[in-house]
């Protein structure tokens, strides 16, 4: 069986400083497996790395957050001299350049897992010698969680699309460390795989802090505090909710998504951004309180300068979308919206066009200013109404509609849900990462580009090519 340059396994032994910046770390060289998991800070510090690396800019730090995702959405205007971006925007996987960005994508997530993997290894052979129960069970969830998520976000990128390509090859699912390229399995099957390692981390995360305390977990624990910063027990059943939504099972989708709501009426977990939070004087852009799980990012000041900072760039360095299309997006009252007023409301001239410019990732010295949110309480409200859409169209608007009251819009300008639907998507996870996933995942023939004009789309521009040397699998 051919062997992956890929898959080889990296393990990261990071370095714990205080309670408050656990994440303010890099990962070190190779270091012996006996070293990363003899001990239970080497178990914490083997995982928080993995962590660390979601941040790397191949990954969620950039690719699949505010940067190549979002311009596959078309959210920004692409100069042509653009030559890192502009193939992206047209969809051209062939350049050296695009396909380097895309192989980058490939081979952290499949790093990661083969990291996750070894963690998951070594949970079994070290329970009750060097691990107790409670941290068994919640670096094991966590771990499975992780995998299930870059799983998860490769098929949504490798993968065909799901609706009626159920039956089609996919890419390959780890379940266990190995070196060897694993066989592509059929999209229902990778799913299923995916699923399944959500519940069960479900499963393993039931006594997660997170439950009885909400965010800040167990006192006197740092490893177990700041639960939003990792992959705790709601952000995966949110995430479930997720899985289920994109292979079509929208009741099963609603249910979990209910359960994550339930808990934000009930215990006042993940509580609505407030409108002194996105007024203040260093706003509140990413609506932290509502994160379920985010990345707390320590360079996100310099994602703002090297990509959104029309002070500093050029046109072929910015990454923005024209101040006529942002316009269009918040017509009438919707200029009162919050997510406007924190992110889009300014505007700069660059290169003869007129940019809105994206401000969500500006930096600054408060810890909501360092997170890029990777999963929120407003999608648990957008998939319990589209899962109601097509039986109840009116009770699916008013779900829309109760929620937009937390966004500052005391009444939608848009009438029809699945519209509204369309438009909360662009507004709700602008620079997050999930508008292109959206639309593959409904399989839309045709969006808007970033000049406000409709474009055709299918499997060519929706799925991305699996790297050279990749393609062959036993």
């Amino acid at each position: 069986m051919k062997k992956s340059k890929y898959i080889i396994v990296a393990l990261m032994a990071i370095c714990m400083t205080s309670c408050s910046d656990w994440l303010d770390v890099q990962p070190s060289d190779q270091v012996s497996e006996e070293t990363a998991f003899g001990t239970v800070a080497g178990f914490k510090q083997t995982l928080n790395g993995v962590y660390v690396e979601l941040n790397a800019d191949k990954v969620y730090g950039r690719n699949l957050s505010c940067g190549m995702i979002e311009i596959l959405a078309q959210r920004y205007l692409v100069s042509e001299e653009a030559t890192r971006y502009f193939p992206l925007a047209e969809y051209d996987y062939t350049g050296a350049n695009v396909q380097g960005q895309i192989s980058n994508v490939w081979a952290t997530a499949y790093n990661l897992i083969a990291n996750v993997n070894k963690i998951l290894e070594n949970c079994e052979k070290r329970r009750g010698s060097v691990l107790s129960e409670e941290y068994y069970h919640i670096i094991k969830g966590e771990a499975l969680a992780l995998r299930g998520l870059l799983h998860f976000d490769l098929f949504r990128l490798f993968g065909p699309i799901y609706e009626g390509g159920e039956d089609l090859v996919s890419i390959p699912y780890y379940d266990a460390f190995s070196l060897n390229v694993a066989p592509s399995l059929q999209s229902s099957e990778f799913m299923e795989k995916v699923i399944t390692d959500l519940k069960n981390a479900l499963g393993e995360l039931k006594d997660d802090p997170v439950i009885e305390n909400g965010v800040k977990g167990k006192n006197g624990d740092t490893f177990l505090t700041d639960r939003n910063l990792r992959l705790n027990y709601y952000a995966v059943k949110a995430l479930l909710a997720r899985a289920y939504m994109y292979i079509g099972e929208g009741e099963l989708a609603a249910a979990q998504a209910q359960e994550v709501i339930d808990i934000h009426d009930k215990s006042g977990f993940f509580p609505f951004v407030k409108s002194s939070d996105v007024l203040a004087k260093e706003p509140d852009r990413v609506f932290s309180s509502e994160v379920l799980f985010g990345l707390q990012n320590l360079n996100v000041s310099l994602l703002y300068s090297s990509m959104f900072d029309a002070n500093r760039l050029k046109a072929e360095g910015l990454l923005a979308p024209r101040a006529d299309v942002i316009s269009a997006l918040y017509s009438g009252g919707d200029v009162d919206d919050y997510r406007y007023r924190t992110s889009l409301n300014k505007t700069a001239e660059v290169g003869g066009n007129n940019y809105a410019i994206f401000q969500k990732y500006m930096g600054g010295d408060s810890l909501y200013s360092q997170i890029i949110p990777m999963i929120r309480i407003g999608e648990m409200y957008y998939i319990k109404a589209e899962a109601q859409m097509d039986m109840d169209p009116d009770g699916a608007f008013q779900i829309l509609k109760d929620f937009l009251t937390h966004r500052g819009i005391a009444a939608p300008s848009i009438s029809n849900p699945q519209d509204l639907l369309d438009s909360e998507y662009k507004k709700e996870f602008f620079g997050e990462g999930q508008l292109f996933y959206y639309y593959k995942r409904k399989n839309r023939s045709s969006i808007e580009n970033a000049s406000g004009n409709g474009i055709s789309m299918g499997s060519q521009q929706y799925v991305l090519p699996i790297p050279d040397g990749e393609t062959q699998y036993n």
